[in-house]
């Protein structure tokens, strides 16, 4: 090979050396780019009789700098990164308004409570009965307020999911379109299409980041068949499929995920998808479903245990209270399954707020027995009877067909406290109607000669609404001799001859009283009708009571310290969150840092290549230069 040939292999490979320099340079802030370089190899040498001669250099190829390693640790680090982001970001939100004090529900039912108590001072007194009605209005607003804003982000959940699966169909679609292009790339020619490569690669980080994919290389083709989490085929070499946003087989106003034709659930399963995606429906379902239910279950409760009370009590017109905030028994949600064949309305009603939990339910029919599940934990119960599987769960709802027929197969999902924040309000606005006073009160003879006394009647809780139908009836209690006495009244079945202990409870026609000290024989004591119950604060104070009364979690928490058990569930849940997304960032900085390391350009380094190829280029100049000197003086010679 002439010496010319060398020095244009030399000149041509220097040439190319510096424009992969420029293009790295050029790409220094761009996303996704990975720095390249040239690999430069010896031309094959030429046998001589003085051995063998170089023939110069060649451009064996231009390659990215890639390590699939750092690059597998970048994709797990950013789909994870991806959802938590979004996790700590719903979190905060629920977390803001929960323990926002400004807003707080203890507060509220603390003045709610010191209303009734304010009450008891003057039973009669109308201010006092506005100020109860004020404090409930504030209560029932507040409760009203918090749970429209958990609505609310149960709506924005509802568009973020829809954008997401916007987005991912979109790279899914760029992706399978870039396998194509770099398959005819590379059918043209040996050498890789480097920017391409990373093209392709950046759209499935950012895919990854969205919803959390596994990428499978196609060793042929060196496409990607990408797949989720719960491994869907999204992109299959260059053929893209897609997934769908809508709503959900029971509620029509919850978004899900499904696959291309809407006929398969993708999201039905805590963590089967990732990224973005995964991190809004597990968020929504682990977090913001339970701080709905549970905010629920707490307005149902104080509705619950007022409303009974007060049904308990007397107004000031003399009638029966009536319910004092909007009865909750309503207030479960059912949904049947868009699946079904059959036409059954299933029914669902409150009937006990202290077993209510936070939890949504399933109920299926295989065609003999219904199957109540829990979601929450997968406890399930199963009977033929709605009546006596209701019974059996015992979950604080009353199950029952409304209408139609059941087919095996059906499926309806029950969510017993999803709004029962937004539905609480109060029933009465008449401060007359407040029923402060107990309906019976107890009297003795004024003929009466022994030394006994009397506790005015108090209405048994345990005899919740409706009343007894003989509470009012009069109810006569004479002695007969200082340890003895006869009942007469309707409904008590007029014994004789009871043995008087002092101090005992004497119960009759739901209601219960005391007597005590000695009694005279022939002395009469009296439980009727309360004709004056302007005065009696008897049902205000046990109003008052409730606030302590453990009215949820199976009879083990009250009010406030259901709430309180709800923020600092929900305060620690975000600051577990908070740490995970903190290492999580920090995790995903150093791979980024690593695969940088390898891949991404430094422009110091890239200078002196720079340099490095400029006096490459310089010397296979002066190379050619000198060739043709040498030629010019043997063209003299001759």
């Amino acid at each position: 090979m002439s010496i010319y040939s060398v020095a244009t292999s030399a000149l041509q490979s220097a040439q190319v050396a510096i424009a992969t320099v420029g293009h790295n340079i050029a790409n220094v802030n761009t996303e996704g780019y990975r720095r390249q370089e040239v690999i430069l190899g010896t031309n094959g040498a030429t046998r001589t009789g003085s051995g063998f001669l170089g023939q110069g250099v060649s451009v064996n190829t231009v390659q990215r700098a890639y390590s699939e390693l750092l690059e597998r640790q970048v994709s797990r680090s950013e789909a994870q990164a991806g959802y938590l982001d979004q996790y700590l970001q719903g979190m905060q939100q629920i977390n803001n308004i929960l323990g926002d004090r400004s807003v707080g529900f203890s507060t509220m039912v603390q003045e709610f409570f010191a209303s009734w108590s304010d009450l008891a001072d003057d039973a009669s007194s109308i201010a006092a009965r506005q100020a109860v009605l004020g404090t409930a209005e504030t209560l029932a607003n507040n409760l009203n307020g918090v749970g429209a804003y958990l609505q609310s982000l149960q709506d924005s959940v509802n568009a973020d999911i829809t954008s997401v699966v916007d987005q991912v169909n979109s790279y899914a679609q760029n992706i399978a379109e870039l396998n194509g292009r770099i398959a005819n790339a590379q059918a043209s020619g040996s050498q890789p299409p480097n920017d391409l490569l990373d093209q392709r690669d950046l759209l499935v980080s950012q895919l990854n980041e969205l919803a959390g994919v596994t990428v499978v290389k196609d060793a042929a083709t060196n496409g990607y068949n990408v797949f989720l989490g719960n491994g869907y085929l999204l992109v299959g070499g260059m053929t893209a499929s897609s997934i769908t946003a809508q709503s959900s087989l029971y509620d029509p106003a919850r978004i899900e995920v499904f696959d291309a034709n809407g006929g398969v659930q993708l999201s039905r399963e805590a963590g089967s998808l990732g990224g973005k995606l995964g991190g809004l429906l597990d968020y929504r379902s682990e977090s913001l479903d339970v701080a709905q239910n549970s905010l629920g279950r707490l307005a149902i409760a104080l509705s619950q245990s007022i409303n009974d009370q007060h049904q308990l009590g007397q107004d000031l017109n003399g009638n029966a209270g009536g319910v004092f905030f909007t009865d909750p028994s309503t207030f479960a949600q059912t949904y049947a399954s868009s699946n079904n064949t059959g036409s059954g309305d299933i029914d669902a009603t409150i009937d006990d707020a202290s077993a209510l939990t936070t939890s949504d339910y399933r109920l299926s029919y295989d065609g003999t027995d219904y199957t109540l599940t829990r979601l929450s934990d997968g406890q399930a119960w199963s009977n033929a009877s709605l009546a006596t599987l209701s019974t059996t769960a015992a979950q604080g709802f009353t199950l029952s067909l409304a209408s139609g027929t059941v087919s095996s197969g059906d499926s309806y999902l029950i969510r017993p406290t999803a709004t029962g924040a937004t539905s609480v309000g109060v029933a009465i606005s008449d401060p007359d109607l407040i029923a402060a006073a107990s309906p019976v009160a107890a009297a003795a003879a004024t003929a009466n000669t022994g030394a006994a006394q009397f506790t005015q009647p108090i209405v048994d809780t345990s005899n919740q609404p409706p009343l007894n139908a003989n509470l009012a009836s009069t109810v006569t209690i004479t002695f007969t001799s200082a340890t003895t006495f006869n009942v007469s009244g309707t409904g008590t079945g007029n014994p004789t001859g009871l043995t008087y202990t002092a101090g005992d409870d004497i119960s009759y026609n739901g209601w219960t009283f005391q007597i005590t000290g000695i009694p005279a024989t022939g002395d009469v004591f009296t439980v009727s009708a309360n004709t004056s119950g302007e005065q009696d604060n008897r049902n205000a104070l046990a109003m008052a009571a409730l606030q302590n009364n453990k009215t949820l979690v199976g009879g083990s928490a009250s009010l406030e310290g259901a709430y309180a058990a709800l923020v600092g569930s929900i305060g620690n849940k975000t600051s577990q969150v908070e740490v995970n997304q903190r290492a999580q960032t920090n995790l995903l900085t150093q791979a980024q840092q690593a695969q940088q390391s390898v891949s991404g350009v430094n422009l110091d380094e890239e200078a002196a290549n720079l340099l490095r190829y400029q006096q490459a280029y310089q010397a296979a100049a002066k190379l050619i230069s000198t060739a043709q000197t040498m030629f010019d003086s043997i063209l003299q010679l001759g």
